[in-house]
């Protein structure tokens, strides 16, 4: 199970001034405690701050918690300099979502289940039952505790279900 997760407008407000960093971060962890399973792909921008994936990958975790640095497994590839005619079922126009479908095409086997939470609405194609987005100007709140435990429970179960065929 993979969560693609955003920083900027998520962990914290946006704009955020540096107080507020990786503020609601905590709230996020203690829900993915409940949900052991769930590993963690970054698919901030934060993660173009690095040459390779495996320092991207290593930076980004000293953000989280001891109990969540090892479920940081990866980030999304970076696909800004890439044809969007080249992507394919129409993604061209969606590149975030573009993004996380190619790194789960090339790491993970089809059936896997996964969730994107994002801010950005525009970055994913229109009405995408595996996307979460948060409202950008305060991040992740109490409020969105809720839709979240759901798609993690779903994912959940649609692990369980993969299992058994």
């Amino acid at each position: 199970m993979i969560l693609f997760l955003d920083f900027d407008g998520v962990l914290h407000p946006e704009p955020s001034k540096a107080e507020h960093a990786f503020c609601r971060l905590n709230t996020i962890e203690q829900i993915l405690n409940e949900f052991p399973r769930v590993e963690i792909v970054i698919s901030s921008t934060w993660r173009l701050d690095w040459e390779t994936e495996a320092e991207s990958v290593a930076g980004l975790r000293e953000h989280f918690s001891m109990d969540l640095m090892g479920r940081v497994i990866g980030v999304t590839p970076d696909l800004r300099a890439t044809n969007p005619q080249t992507a394919p079922d129409g993604l061209g126009a969606f590149v975030r979502e573009w993004e996380c479908m190619t790194w789960l095409q090339a790491n993970r086997p089809p059936g896997t289940p996964y969730l994107m939470l994002d801010d950005r609405d525009w970055w994913f194609r229109p009405d995408n039952p595996r996307l979460m987005i948060v409202d950008c100007d305060v991040g992740f709140l109490p409020d969105d505790e809720d839709e979240f435990r759901a798609h993690l429970q779903r994912m959940e179960r649609e692990a369980e279900e993969g299992k058994q065929q």
